[in-house]
């Protein structure tokens, strides 16, 4: 697929989830809060990658790929597994569980499929540290014969894009769950399918 393709599609997805979230009644109490928050902050990451990528910035976006896929764990995390006192010691400033706890405990949720977060993490997990911490896939994506410069493969930018909108669709359609909003659900679906219809 061709680079100017996949952008276009990653700000379609953008804008138009935005605006279908947007204005979204969410419950005061502090579990839906927290949970919430973390499913927006994952959205806006994939606003930030789409941004960094449409700029050239590609090193830039592919750091977000962590950040994004932790805030999405995260926030399934404490919307269905955080104790009060886990939400309370988080919210003064604790550090949540590592990502391997996070996963493990979701994978025990009845009617959640944490078995395909599990996966997902296992298999890509080095590739997103080497990313965001600036690791040898980044530095090889910069080595040219005579410069330094950027040189990520096209397919593996459309990937990063593709990957990013999806986890972004699922933070989107975790807040409608929080929401307990099955039309917007149902609406962020058949936007997601219209705009990757074959090729996702």
């Amino acid at each position: 697929m061709p680079l100017e393709r996949a952008i276009e599609q990653s700000e379609q997805w953008m804008i138009r989830s935005s605006n279908l979230a947007d204005g979204l009644d969410i419950s005061s109490a502090t579990q839906i809060r927290v949970a919430a928050a973390l499913f927006h902050l994952c959205t806006e990451h994939q606003q930030a990658v789409h941004t960094l990528a449409n700029h050239g910035l590609m090193g830039s976006a592919f750091a977000l790929l962590r950040p994004q896929f932790e805030a999405y764990v995260r926030g399934v995390w404490y919307h269905r597994c955080a104790t009060d006192d886990q939400l309370d010691v988080f919210i003064k400033g604790a550090e949540s569980p590592r990502i391997d706890q996070l996963l493990s405990d979701i994978a025990k949720i009845a009617d959640f499929n944490g078995e395909s977060l599990i996966a997902t993490k296992t298999g890509i997990w080095g590739v997103l540290n080497d990313f965001t911490h600036g690791g040898s896939v980044q530095v090889r994506a910069r080595l040219a014969p005579t410069e330094i410069a950027r040189n990520y493969k096209t397919e593996h930018i459309v990937g990063m894009l593709r990957w990013s909108s999806i986890l972004s669709f699922m933070g989107y359609v975790g807040m409608a769950s929080i929401a307990e909003n099955d039309l917007l659900a149902n609406k962020l679906r058949d936007c997601f399918h219209s705009i990757y219809a074959g090729d996702i």
